[in-house]
């Protein structure tokens, strides 16, 4: 009796156990059908996938109550509007040359496009709701940590409960694509240009007067692939010239286009730097560029002028890539594809180098022939023979250290100043993550050091 007792008890309890089993399965297999994925997908997820993307959708809904794009799908058709703004979100997503993606401050992926397989080969179920840090080198981790942090001191918005602020950057994030798919690639990492904004949302303190706390929501970007093809396959046009250069920056090659667009024939800027012709208050832009290339192997430069031969400058971004010797691997130049992106602007400001400082004073005009004597005082640039890489530190403060042999750059601090004006909007292009724009204090002096920049990523 009692050995009945117990079996029928131990397949009560059997019974119990599958009931709820498959109870749980019902409601994670329903839980599933609510995600915004197609049910191809859903139907073969695990119930801790389950879990990891409803949690990530939930915290999406709660930073965009709206939407992002047409994946949520919350309006009514009803509304021609709403469908036509969700439609073209969905052809944008489509066309975009890149990935959108949602990253929440302790680095956990909210959200990424399903276009992130095409440039990474990594599934939109793989990365959602895991850490971003598992997908990028781990030399870029403490770059990224920096991105989704808020630094102090932040600008207060009193009218304002949410604000953004801009973050443009580049890491290395994981590709498994095919060889002939991926583009170029380093041990597996491809080089992304993210640019977007992170997102702020600020609180009153109580009994605090005008004091507010801030949240950090999370950033929002779009990484592009870099570059998107081979870059010795990119079809130069007619506002485009490619050169090629040393690790620093030294110019070996330039295709003859370049005389048409900047006044220079090909043989007048070989053996030169290149930073021996871009304007100082651009420098520290080309710098953090430069930084970066060595770093990564690929780069998109800020926008930045270039000095043109008859006075004046141009405008121009350079999208340059580090080419490696096909036998020891090792980096062996740069290649760049130079996009000028205006008119010679300035035209009546002639500056010079020469292998001494030479006061920059603007070419006459035939009337009247005289230079007004504030126009000149207030023009004072000045130009490097040896140029290159900044330090780090470019306070001014130079005492105790030997500089033999280097050139200073002195940034004029009386009179107008040229306003730093881009053509386009600088979201667009690569900038360090602490500041998009960099304004040379006065008197800044900028020692220059290449061949040290060099060393420290090569040898």
């Amino acid at each position: 009796m009692t050995i009945n007792l117990m079996f029928q008890m131990k397949e009560k309890s059997k019974n119990a156990a599958r009931s709820r089993r498959e109870k749980e399965n019902t409601e994670f297999l329903e839980l599933a059908k609510l995600l915004p994925l197609p049910s191809a997908i859903t139907s073969q997820l695990d119930k801790a996938s389950i879990i990891r993307l409803t949690t990530s959708y939930l915290k999406m809904r709660h930073l965009f109550p709206h939407g992002l794009g047409d994946a949520w799908g919350a309006a009514p058709q009803s509304q021609p509007r709403e469908a036509t703004i969700r439609e073209l979100g969905s052809h944008l997503l489509q066309t975009l040359d890149g990935f959108i993606f949602v990253v929440a401050p302790d680095g956990k992926i909210m959200y990424i496009s399903e276009t992130a397989s095409v440039h990474l080969g990594l599934s939109q179920v793989e990365l959602t709701g895991n850490s971003m840090f598992e997908y990028i080198h781990p030399n870029d981790h403490e770059e990224m940590s920096s991105v989704l942090s808020l630094h102090q001191p932040l600008h207060h918005h009193p009218l304002l409960q949410e604000f953004e602020m801009e973050r443009a950057f580049f890491i290395r994030m994981k590709c498994v694509l095919a060889k002939r798919n991926a583009g170029l690639t380093t041990a597996g990492y491809k080089v992304i240009h993210c640019s977007g904004y992170l997102k702020v949302k600020q609180f009153p303190i109580e009994g605090a007067g005008f004091e507010t706390c801030y949240q950090n929501v999370g950033l929002v970007a779009v990484g592009h692939s870099l570059p998107p093809s081979a870059i010795t396959e990119i079809k130069l046009h007619s506002n485009m010239f490619m050169f090629r250069a040393s690790l620093d920056l030294k110019l070996i090659f330039l295709d003859a286009r370049v005389s048409q667009l900047t006044g220079y024939e090909p043989q007048d800027l070989i053996e030169k730097t290149l930073y021996q012709y871009i304007h100082s208050s651009d420098m520290m832009h080309m710098r953090y560029s430069h930084h970066t290339l060595l770093a990564k192997g690929q780069v998109t430069t800020k926008y930045y002028r270039f000095l043109a031969k008859e006075g004046g400058w141009v405008w121009m971004q350079s999208y340059a890539t580090i080419v490696h010797n096909s036998r020891s691997s090792r980096p062996h130049c740069i290649v760049s594809v130079n996009y000028v992106l205006s008119d010679h602007e300035a035209k009546d400001l002639l500056l010079c180098y020469s292998g001494t400082e030479e006061r920059i004073e603007p070419r006459p005009a035939p009337q009247p022939k005289y230079v007004p004597e504030e126009y000149a005082e207030h023009h004072h640039l000045y130009l490097s023979q040896q140029v290159a890489v900044y330090q780090q530190d470019y306070s001014g403060e130079c005492s105790g250290a030997d500089y033999s042999g280097y050139t200073e750059l002195y940034y004029p601090t009386d009179g107008p100043i040229i306003q730093d004006q881009r053509p386009y909007s600088s979201s667009s292009s690569c900038s360090s993550h602490e500041e998009h724009h960099y304004i040379p204090p006065p008197y800044a002096s900028v020692i220059v050091d290449s061949a040290g920049l060099v060393n420290q990523f090569v040898h």
